[in-house]
């Protein structure tokens, strides 16, 4: 009957303590705020899913979240065998087309800047 006990308090204290227990396995930021929400108020299920949520929610230490383009040119030969075409829309004879110095995709004939390599195309108008 006590091991029973025991083993029933146990496994009690592992639930409780699921929250903390993702946060550590996650690598999370704030683990011991993670940690300190679960001790304190986890008995409460709103502490307790609280605590469960943060720590799924929260980023992982070490980790940058970097956005990369989608069409950024590769140096390295041996990733990108093959140029890639761009498809742009041909230029109307009321409109010429215009490319960047810098990249040399297609932009717009009034853009000051670049939409692909963010290249200064030319001075903003003074006001």
């Amino acid at each position: 009957m006590v091991a029973v006990m025991i083993f029933a308090f146990a496994l009690a204290v592992v639930v409780y303590f699921i929250p903390s227990i993702v946060a550590y396995a996650r690598r999370t930021q704030n683990f011991l705020a993670i940690f300190l929400l679960n001790l304190f108020l986890g008995w409460s299920l709103l502490g307790w899913i609280g605590s469960l949520i943060w720590a799924l929610l929260d980023e992982k230490k070490g980790y940058a979240y970097v956005q990369i383009p989608v069409a950024a040119p590769s140096n390295n030969a041996s990733i990108s065998p093959q140029p890639r075409a761009i498809m742009t829309a041909p230029p109307t004879p009321s409109s010429t087309a215009v490319f960047c110095p810098h990249c040399g995709h297609a932009v717009g004939p009034e853009d000051l800047f670049c939409a692909h390599c963010g290249h200064a195309l030319r001075q903003p108008p003074e006001k």
